[in-house]
């Protein structure tokens, strides 16, 4: 199986995020024709500056969404569970 590209990706997790490609496109502040471009294979390397606003907008990895990763930041980016309290000890009673 092909690993998917940069614009798969992007589609993949704009959709998940049920965001629109307009709506996507207002978050960073371009074109929604700039997120078509991307995602339709038109423009593959996108400036860095680009791809940091992306991924910052759909909650993921740069390193994901360019295909370095393989498993989105979804379980990365769950808060950590509560700390556990440490029972204080007492000393025993000297006699």
């Amino acid at each position: 199986m092909q690993p998917l590209t940069l614009g798969e990706r992007l589609a993949l997790i704009r959709k998940r995020r049920k965001l629109t490609q307009r709506q996507l496109a207002a978050r960073i502040g371009c074109q929604q024709s700039d997120i078509h471009r991307l995602e339709s294979g038109l423009v593959s390397d996108p400036h860095m500056s680009r791809l940091v606003a992306l991924a910052q907008a759909l909650q993921v990895s740069t390193d994901w969404l360019s295909g370095l990763r393989d498993t989105t930041d979804e379980a990365d980016t769950a808060p950590p569970p509560p700390p556990t309290r440490q029972r204080t000890r007492t000393a025993a009673p000297v006699a």
